[in-house]
């Protein structure tokens, strides 16, 4: 992480009146506020840096750009996984200096023991890190429950890296099936549950409604993704123009839900990230009218686009 001194060090005139420009246009004139992580009890910044854009999307120098800013700014929790293209071999680039800063985020796409410490053991060497603070099972609703839970599942497999000092603690994701996750939530058994929470997706699959009843019952950690109401295109490309006139609004929906700790958020640019920032630290909660303006755009959206991640069951 840059520190001012240490960047002004050797600079002049106009050079370094160029170079506190680009400081300050990352530096944070307040820190972001931290929210505690459910039963985890570690205290995270209320933005996340989602690395699915990163690792698809960006070149490497892009990419290296982004995460140290991100440090600057504050956004140190971190999610991943070994799907996002070359996001942990970038993120592998940055980590070893900044480890210490970083609440750090994988997943694991199996509902297999042997085969979830097997994809872990290789995110480590690609992070250039021993262990990671979380780990998720990726998708939670592609998987039978009881194989998850059961003997040989992927819920044995995480419990022997935490043995082995591989991660702190578990959790799940999911986009779809909400039903599914909550039925593996009602075990009690995971620390962090990552679910589709938006203003939009709301009136399909009601995470809202469905999941996070469960989750609060357990004390569990919640964390918002898909927060911007985007049409699902990939990582490919940003988000379209228009929805990016709803940043505000869509980030306070996110976390003004109780218990939410952390709004994950995949930015393509600096300035993006530092727009989502600066909403986060004049954070406060939606009016009345404003809670009332989002539910018409959100069901105007989902009329066009529907259940866009797959079964909304």
């Amino acid at each position: 992480m840059l520190r001012r001194r240490e960047f002004l060090k050797g600079l002049s005139g106009a050079t370094m009146a160029m170079a506190l420009t680009k400081l300050e246009a990352v530096e944070p004139s307040q820190p972001l506020p931290m929210r505690v992580l459910g039963r985890t009890k570690v205290k995270v910044p209320v933005l996340g840096l989602g690395f699915g854009p990163i690792g698809t999307a960006l070149t490497e120098a892009e990419a290296i750009a982004l995460m140290e800013a991100a440090l600057e700014l504050g956004v140190t929790y971190w999610d991943t996984a070994p799907t996002y293209g070359r996001a942990q071999e970038y993120m592998g680039k940055v980590l070893p200096k900044g480890r210490d800063k970083v609440f750090l985020v994988t997943k694991v796409a199996t509902d297999d023991a042997k085969r979830a410490l097997a994809i872990l053991e290789q995110s480590l060497r690609t992070l250039k890190t021993d262990s990671v603070d979380l780990v998720h099972v990726h998708n939670i609703g592609d998987f039978a429950p009881e194989r998850v839970l059961g003997k040989g599942g992927v819920l044995e497999g995480l419990r022997e890296a935490q043995k082995r000092g591989w991660t702190r603690f578990i959790g799940v994701s999911g986009h779809y099936r909400p039903s599914t996750m909550a039925k593996v939530l009602e075990s009690g058994e995971f620390d962090v549950v990552m679910c589709v929470l938006n203003f939009a997706d709301r009136f399909t699959y009601n995470f809202e409604g469905k999941v996070l009843p469960v989750a609060r019952t357990h004390q569990m950690g919640i964390v918002a993704m898909k927060v911007m109401a985007a049409p699902q295109r990939g990582y490919s490309q940003p988000n379209p123009g228009k929805l990016a006139g709803y940043a505000d609004l869509a980030i306070r929906y996110a976390l003004s839900l109780p218990d939410v700790a952390c709004a994950v958020l995949g930015v393509f640019k600096v300035d993006e990230l530092q727009r989502d920032v600066a909403i986060a630290r004049q954070l406060r909660p939606l009016t009345e009218n404003e809670q009332a303006k989002l539910a018409l755009i959100g069901k105007e959206l989902v009329a066009r686009w529907g259940a866009q991640y797959g079964d909304p069951t």
